[in-house]
Order: structure tokens, then sequence, then C-alpha cells
């Protein structure tokens, strides 16, 4: 069978949200309230007629604190789908009361802010309560102005639908707009299910890239510490054994089968060709040449040395890890690793003189390893 669809229920209070779930639904499954805040914590709802899943949410609007609670939980929700620790979610309804004929720059913030993790999941505009067909080419103008103006990251939604779940008790008024519902959804599923994916991927290359970065800070720091005794550090021998952990280390970041033959010789001549290489040695030496840099005392100038080369390796591993981990290489060569390394060794260097050369005091190898991660 497949895979249910999520859809994310989300709305002012009292905007009738409830009320079209049970609707949708075809049973009373969520609670329904008169005007007020009835949904205390996120549930799922699902029909077997129906190839998603409706996810109420809590309201917002009904005061600050609420609205605080709401938007943390709908994030929370949405970046979990993004790690697998949740339901993934594939498209949002927002639901709007058309009776007040207000919808806010407040509200699309609120929206942009919950969806922030997650930019790309569509929307579609519910206007629910929508009891009479006459005000339905105003309201959805309404939606579409606001939009227009202010929804600079969300962009437009997928669509905007009058709807009218439940009749009032009383009134002669037909319910409409629930199949027009349920057959954009469905329409657009296959699409949003697809950018949900794209999503995911993007966030754990993200994810990666940061957990990488940060190894890669730990390690240049050390290897300073390293960098700065007194040796003939041009051989840079003495940090190969805390280069090739970051590597190592890097590499199971990505996932890479460490009793691979592959992943073995990629980790080896990155080894070979970031520490012991002319690559490393040129680099060295064009950095203790430039202008200004021997009046660096030789034990800071070691380590800024030492920390800006174990900085490039780790960035120019995750760079070679993600291509192994997307398959994006041939495997017949290892050329590319070469060249890969020499254009991040020689960024470092020349970033790294920018950086000595303008600073004319408080010169310290942990500020320079942060210029080098905010130009990265």
């Amino acid at each position: 069978m497949k895979e249910k669809a999520n859809i994310l229920v989300l709305g002012t209070s009292g905007a009738g949200k409830s009320t079209l779930i049970n609707t949708v639904i075809g049973q009373e499954v969520a609670e329904v309230g008169k005007g007020k805040h009835v949904t205390e914590k996120m549930q799922s709802y699902e029909s077997p007629d129906l190839n998603f899943r409706l996810i109420d949410s809590r309201g917002f609007e009904y005061s600050a604190v609420n609205t605080r609670k709401a938007v943390k939980d709908m994030q929370k929700w949405l970046k979990d789908g993004l790690r697998d620790k949740k339901p993934r979610i594939h498209m949002l309804w927002f639901c709007v009361d058309a009776t007040s004929q207000r919808f806010t720059k407040q509200m699309v913030a609120t929206l942009e802010t919950v969806k922030k993790a997650w930019k790309d999941v569509p929307i579609i505009v519910v206007l629910t309560k929508s009891f009479f067909p006459a005000e339905d080419e105003d309201n959805i103008k309404m939606v579409q102005d606001t939009f227009l103006k202010f929804a600079k990251k969300t962009g437009m939604p997928t669509a905007i639908i009058p709807v009218l779940a439940q009749a009032p008790k009383g009134h002669e008024i037909v319910p409409r707009g629930i199949e027009k519902l349920i057959e954009t959804t469905e329409d657009n599923l296959d699409d949003a299910i697809r950018d949900a994916e794209e999503a995911v991927r993007k966030y754990d290359l993200k994810y990666k890239r940061i957990k990488s970065q940060i190894l890669t800070v730990g390690a240049a720091t050390s290897g300073a510490v390293v960098g700065a005794v007194p040796i003939d550090f041009p051989d840079a021998v003495i940090l190969t054994p805390l280069e090739t952990l970051l590597i190592t280390q890097i590499s199971k970041i990505y996932q890479l089968d460490q009793d691979d033959d592959y992943t073995k010789k990629v980790i080896s001549r990155i080894v070979e060709t970031g520490t012991v290489s002319m690559v490393a040695k040129a680099a060295i030496n064009k950095l203790k040449m430039t202008p200004g840099i021997v009046n660096i005392a030789a034990d800071v100038l070691n380590a800024v040395i030492a920390g800006a080369i174990v900085f490039a390796i780790g960035e120019s591993s995750s760079i070679i890890m993600e291509k192994v981990y997307l398959g994006e290489i041939e495997k017949q060569s290892l050329d590319w690793i070469d060249s890969i390394i020499d254009g991040k060794m020689g960024g470092i260097v020349k970033k790294v003189t920018e950086i000595i050369t303008n600073k004319k005091t408080n010169l310290s190898v942990k500020s320079i390893i942060h210029e080098l991660v905010k130009s990265n």
C-alpha cells in the first residue's frame, strides 16, 4: 500500500480547523469548540478513503502565549520530519476564517516562521466558513494581495479555496468546497512528496556539513597547538595523525564504509596530498614569504600555519566525502582529489594572508580560524 502523505492543518483559533478535519475525514474525530482554543497538542487523523492524513495543530492568535506555543509545536514537527523523527509534512492547509474578511501581514509572518526549516512545503489557503459564494472573489483577492505584498520567503500558495465544511444549524445553506479541496490536494501530492524528499536531502547535507565543520574547527585548533612547537614545520609530518583522524571522522559523518577499498584510497590520497605533498609545502612557503609576515613571532606563525593547513584539509575532506556520498565522481582516478585540495589550500592560505596583513593587533589562532569559518 502506498504510504499516506501528511497534511499539517494550521490557522487562527476559531477558524474552524477541527470542523474541517471532521468533514474531510468523514467522522467526528477532532474536538470542536466555539470560537475558542480547543486543540492542546498536535494530533493525526486519517480515513481509509484518503491517500493523505491530517495533522491538527494548536490554533494561534488566541493569545500571545498560545501563539508562541503553537508556532513552536509546528516548527518542531516540521523539523523532526526532516530528521525522520516524526511523520514528514508534505503540505500545509492554512485555515482563514472568511467571515473575518481579514488576512494580515502578521498571519503571513507567522506562517513563514512555522515553515522556516522547510521553505518548499506547499500551502493551500482554506477560506473556512465561506457562507456566501458572492464573497469568494473578494476574499481570494485579499489573500493573494497579502501574499504578494508580504510573503517574501514563502511565495504564493498553491491554491486558495473557499470552503463551508458545515452549515449552521437552522440555516438552509449547503456545505461546499470540500470536494475541490480534496481534489486539489491529491493533484499536488506527488510534487509535494518529491519536494519533501529533496528538502530532506538538502537538510541531510547541511547537517553533515555543519558537523564536519565543527570537527574541522576543533582539529584546526589542536593543530595550531601542535604547530607552535619549534620544529622544521614545512615537513608537517607531526600533524599527519591528527589530520588522518579528522579525515576518517568526516568520512564517517558521510556514512562511508570504512572497510571499502575505495574509501580507504580516498582517505590515503587526502592525507598524502594535503600533508606531506608539494601542495602543502608550497602553501606554507608562500605564506611565510608574504610581506609583513616575517614580523610575526615564529611560534605564532607556525601555529597559524598549522591551524590553516588542518582547516583546509578538513574543508577539502568535507567536499570530497560529500561527492563520494552522492556518487558524483568517477572511481577510475583519484586525480580530482588533488585539484580540490589544491584549490581549497590556496584559497585558505590567501585568506589567512589577508587576515594577518590586515590585522595589526590581537592576532590569535582562534580569531583567524573564526574568520576562516565566516568566509567558508
